[in-house]
């Protein structure tokens, strides 16, 4: 059965969470999407956790989706770390004694990832797709410099960089970042715009969770692209090597940045819900 809700965080904005529950569940699991997306972009793989009768929590982001917040802006990290901390204690006290996992896709990899180095035996394990640990391509100098100043300054300035999306695009290696072409169109609830802060915050707990690397102490799935083109694949497997956990990881070499791409989304599913499967 599908439903949809908000819940409070606890700076009071409202949080969009939606659930899809199995008649009897043996076990949950906490959807994370990426950046731009939200919960609903994960619909198909919900539904095929429920057949093999997991039940799943997705919530959108603050700044994306359907919750509240300045879109695509943060004033710290902790934001996400906290509002996924709530979430957490509802789907404990909803699901009681159900074995809960975590699965977060880029941006949302990123939050699984500083979640779990600060919370221990919260969940039965991890699944990591392409967490964002650090961009494709460096930022140069100069371009740092700037966003050090305007974070400061200017945080919640608002970057749509669908605006010069054509120059972008010419670029070469920065087209990867951004959305579909028309994909906004064909989905309001996505988002593109960012604002400095966000991104400083983003890249400063990549470098954070490296550093943490040994905090982290759960069984964990990693999926990634080695050829992804908007995160560093390298940096995702120097994570893994420094983890002295229960770890697995998929790798592919078709260059695409999300799991449920069509090229290999089936097989990815399925190996996500076998290996869930053998931690319940």
């Amino acid at each position: 059965m599908h439903s949809s809700n908000f819940f409070q965080a606890k700076d009071g904005l409202q949080l969009f969470y939606q659930t899809w529950v199995p008649s009897k569940p043996k076990a949950v699991i906490i959807i994370i999407h990426g950046a731009g997306e939200h919960s609903g972009k994960y619909r198909p793989f919900s539904e095929q956790c429920m057949k093999q009768d997991i039940a799943v929590v997705g919530f959108d982001l603050r700044g994306f989706g359907q919750s509240e917040g300045a879109r695509g802006h943060i004033n710290t990290f902790q934001e996400y770390i906290d509002d996924l901390h709530k979430l957490m204690e509802w789907v404990s006290t909803r699901f009681d004694g159900l074995p809960i996992f975590l699965f977060g896709h880029s941006l949302g990899g990123l939050v699984v990832i500083r979640y779990s180095q600060i919370y221990a035996n919260e969940t039965k394990g991890v699944i990591l797709s392409a967490p964002a640990l650090a961009l494709r391509y460096k930022i140069p100098i100069l371009a740092k410099k700037a966003l050090e100043i305007s974070s400061r300054f200017v945080p919640a300035l608002s970057i749509n960089p669908m605006k010069w999306q054509s120059i972008i695009r010419r670029m070469g290696h920065l087209a990867s970042y951004l959305p579909p072409e028309n994909a906004l169109l064909h989905d309001p609830y996505m988002t593109a715009e960012i604002t400095p802060k966000w991104l400083a915050e983003l890249l400063q707990n990549g470098v954070n969770a490296l550093r943490d690397s040994a905090s982290f102490r759960y069984p964990v799935l990693c999926v990634y692209d080695e050829k992804d083109p908007i995160i560093q694949p390298v940096i995702i497997q120097n994570f893994l090597d420094k983890l002295e956990v229960d770890k697995k990881w998929l790798s592919f070499n078709d260059g695409f940045h999300h799991i449920l791409h069509p090229s290999y989304h089936q097989k990815t599913i399925a190996d996500i819900l076998n290996w869930m499967d053998h931690r319940i």
